[in-house]
């Protein structure tokens, strides 16, 4: 951007957000703080979709995954979260019944 002309602070927010430099938005300087504004919050609401959309995409692939393995494939992908198949499941053992295992004897 030119030194010196003041560069509205939405516009740098929406820089930010893009991860872009400022001068690669020069062309943005013109307008209207509010329509900056309403740009800046279009592209936050996007980002947001999408990161929900990706996030639902891993956890509908976590079920191709052999069963085994599902668990420990879920608390890498999402370690903030309590694994999908214990929430559904209820008994928390995964196997989506709500009862819990019997034990073999002499276990």
């Amino acid at each position: 951007m030119t030194q010196g002309v003041p560069v509205p602070p939405p516009l740098a927010r929406v820089a930010e957000r893009l991860d872009v430099p400022l001068d690669e938005l020069a062309a943005l300087q013109g307008c209207e703080p509010a329509d900056l504004e309403a740009l800046d919050t279009a592209i936050a609401m996007a980002q947001h979709a999408e990161d929900l959309e990706v996030r639902r995409s891993m956890r509908d692939a976590v079920r191709f995954v052999p069963a085994p393995l599902r668990r420990r494939v879920a608390a890498a992908l999402f370690p903030d979260e309590e694994p999908a198949d214990a929430r559904r499941d209820g008994d928390g053992d995964g196997d989506g019944d709500g009862e819990p295992e019997a034990r073999a004897e002499g276990a």
